[in-house]
């Protein structure tokens, strides 16, 4: 099953492209965009495209449907490809605005630097740099020398993603998990996003991985803290949240396009797990819309 609402993708935010090759690098100022849509960014998503954004002066707030989160100097948000998200930024904001294709991310020379989670996870998230001098002159450096995957180029980018996990590191306590079940949770959760809308069992989804739903619990549990059918409904209500904050769907439709047969039993599964009903939820979140 396909988004819940309409939700306007764009290859760059106000721009609309053809395919998109896996080497896709582009970056500019903070400025060059936000100013020309009075430092508002809409909601959006990019698909196939990875997207950092450094504050270096100035602030702003980002969104993603599960909420907001303050972008004070020195902030990286990391936006995974696909998801929705968008920023209000304070006049004269200044920082850097770098996207990539998803596939480049699989280039040997930036995997390992690409493995943590704040490049491949489930919500926008901010982290704050402890070398924000250093992740500013390589953002300076790749706006300098132009839209391609040099070598050069990505020897500059393994460093700033170096920066970057490293910053997500300290944000999570303790070390990372076994490469082996982080790779079957990784595969989950992209089947999440998949088939969310069908709200398959547990079972289902081991079936479809190749594993045993042990295993699989195993893995989520280690990787995350939280058995699979948690997860699960953590994804269900991270795109009701979405489709509440970003579109004006009625909370019916919302409902019937997550696979939900009554409208009433949706509404009970969101208080449920947020405390407040989707029509509050939506109306809290207003400064999104229109």
């Amino acid at each position: 099953m396909g988004q819940p609402t309409e939700i306007t993708q764009f290859r760059l935010y106000g721009e609309v492209g053809g395919d998109l090759a896996p080497e896709f690098v582009h970056i500019e100022p903070i400025s060059a965009r936000s100013s020309l849509y009075e430092w508002t960014i809409s909601p959006h998503a990019h698909p196939g495209i990875v997207q950092l954004l450094l504050v270096v002066a100035g602030q702003g707030v980002l969104a993603d449907g599960e909420g907001e989160a303050a972008l004070p100097p020195g902030s990286l948000s990391v936006a995974p490809s696909g998801l929705v998200h968008a920023f209000r930024f304070a006049p004269d904001t200044q920082g850097w605005v770098l996207s990539l294709a998803e596939a480049l991310l699989d280039d040997p020379r930036l995997a390992p630097f690409a493995a943590g989670s704040a490049l491949r996870g489930g919500r926008v998230r901010p982290v704050l740099l402890g070398e924000v001098a250093l992740a500013d002159a390589l953002l300076a450096t790749l706006h300098s020398r132009g839209p391609d995957a040099s070598s050069a180029t990505l020897a500059t980018l393994a460093m700033l993603l170096a920066l970057v996990d490293e910053a997500a590191a300290r944000a999570q306590s303790g070390e990372g998990p076994p490469d082996r079940r982080l790779a079957l949770v990784r595969r989950f959760t992209a089947l999440l996003d998949q088939h969310y809308g069908a709200q398959w069992g547990v079972a289902d989804y081991a079936r479809e991985l190749g594993t045993t739903p042990q295993t699989l619990t195993r893995a989520c549990r280690q990787v995350t803290g939280k058995p699979p059918g948690e997860l699960a409904l953590d994804r269900l209500l991270r795109e009701a949240m979405r489709a509440l904050t970003f579109t004006a769907a009625g909370v019916a439709q919302i409902a019937q396009d997550l696979g939900f047969a009554d409208p009433a039993y949706f509404s009970r599964f969101f208080k449920a797990r947020t405390g407040i009903e989707p029509s509050r939820f939506r109306r809290e979140r207003a400064w999104l819309r229109g």
